[in-house]
């Protein structure tokens, strides 16, 4: 079967999304909305390598047609299914990734064919065979016997920058995340029992990375070049709320003294985090293993992720809101949303050497999707629905051929320039969780 029709055949079985594209109001947010749908989402739901599967670029390319990235990108594309009704996909995509779980509980932030092998430069931290695992897909009669087929993986859970480590705690949290938006969408007590005992092992390894100082450890939840090597603000945030999320899903099974455990490990890492991150009227951006705060470039995306997951009280929130809807450097060029707003103020001692060449060590200091939703998360709380708005308007016509790239690095001039990998569904998921998250603000 060619890829056209293989996609025509599982677009045919799935529902019609025509009526709910056309009740998008604003027609600059609906051109956008169905690009992220149909050229992209859907697109990539191929499920050709095992059911579930969904590849992280619309064409299978950039970042490879059976790969599997549980760290960020496959949880915002999940999410984004499970909000257009495609909830088998992400419960079978789900299982796939479970059966790559550590006995800690530890998650991979990406997943391999197992024939891959470790090499000197990005793949350097693969442990082969340790990590090696053999998954049997579930039989779906509407989908090619190729994604039947028992085959084995490999999980990579160490980053090639070996001393800072980003990324370490990035499948887990987004793990955590996944299980409970696929409980918030199905309400399946069943399928909560099912996999709780592996989730609430993710959680567990989570607290592992807790440090004395009462934050976790996490050089960068998505964040590569820079690394923020020893506290990221970030991770601080999304680890409050998968812990939360992690309390509501043992409340739901009827696990009282868990779920009373979890908000306990939430509330105080959150206590921990507003009392060494708060710098007078901002958070700072990280925590550097031997430097301390570091506050240099300007304000961060740290502080949308605080808003945006109630980690700032309500004088903080009133204070900072008013420095961040006032600073026009995180949208250069007119993209939502920039990491930083001094993308040239970062030091030497910020950056890891490492024995091969790598992108520019400023490259994740860019408008990237996962910083566009930490503030359009941050807009819902505050009910900022003008901001809302103009940000996925933005968005919308920065996908000029219907797609978008990964990157969006700010220039001098005080423009963007898109690089990454092309066809990269990120704004995508994130552009029909926004619109689909606040159906008030988008909807007729």
């Amino acid at each position: 079967m060619t890829h056209l029709a293989l996609l025509l055949s599982l677009q045919f079985h799935q529902p019609d999304l025509a009526p709910l594209i056309d009740q998008v109001r604003d027609p600059i947010v609906r051109q956008g909305f169905q690009s992220a749908v149909n050229k992209n989402l859907l697109a990539a739901a191929t499920e050709r390598v095992y059911t579930g599967h969904f590849t992280i670029n619309a064409d299978g390319g950039g970042y490879g047609n059976d790969t599997t990235w549980p760290g960020l990108d496959s949880w915002q594309m999940a999410g984004a299914y499970l909000l257009l009704g495609r909830t088998r996909i992400v419960t079978d995509y789900f299982d796939f990734v479970q059966a790559s779980q550590r006995s800690d509980g530890n998650i991979p932030f990406a997943i391999f064919s197992g024939d891959t092998q470790p090499g000197d430069t990005y793949l350097r931290g693969l442990r082969v065979p340790q990590d090696i695992f053999t998954y049997r897909p579930p039989i779906r009669n509407d989908l090619p016997e190729s994604s039947h087929a028992i085959r084995k993986w490999v999980g990579l859970f160490t980053h090639w920058e070996t001393i800072s480590k980003p990324l370490n705690t990035l499948g887990p949290i987004c793990y955590l995340l996944t299980a409970s938006e696929i409980f918030q969408t199905t309400r399946d007590k069943a399928w909560l029992q099912l996999h709780l005992p592996s989730v609430e092992r993710t959680g567990n390894y989570l607290v592992s990375q807790i440090t004395e100082n009462g934050l976790m450890q996490g050089s960068g939840f998505y964040t590569e070049l820079p690394p923020r090597y020893g506290w990221d603000g970030v991770t601080q945030c999304y680890a409050v709320e998968a812990f939360h999320d992690l309390a509501r899903l043992a409340e739901a099974a009827g696990e009282k003294k868990h779920a009373k455990i979890w908000n306990s490990w939430a509330n105080n890492l959150a206590k921990s985090f507003r009392k060494q991150f708060w710098n007078q009227d901002h958070f700072v951006e990280y925590i550097h293993i031997k430097r301390g705060p570091v506050d240099l470039h300007g304000l961060s995306d740290t502080n949308w992720a605080a808003i945006a997951f109630g980690l700032a009280d309500s004088a903080q929130t009133k204070v900072l809101w008013t420095k961040l809807i006032n600073t026009p450097e995180f949208w250069p060029g007119n993209m939502p949303t920039l990491t930083t707003t001094k993308p040239d103020k970062y030091e030497a001692w910020e950056h890891e050497s490492v024995p091969f060449n790598t992108p520019p060590p400023t490259h994740d200091v860019a408008s990237m999707g996962r910083t566009w939703y930490l503030e359009a998360l941050a807009c819902k709380r505050l009910h900022e629905k003008d901001r809302l708005l103009l940000s996925a308007q933005l968005v919308a016509k920065m996908a000029k051929d219907g797609y978008w790239r990964e990157r969006y690095n700010p220039t001098k001039d005080g423009g963007v320039e898109p690089s990454g990998s092309e066809k990269y569904c990120e704004y995508a998921a994130v552009f029909a969780r926004v619109v689909l998250e606040n159906k008030s603000v988008f909807f007729k």
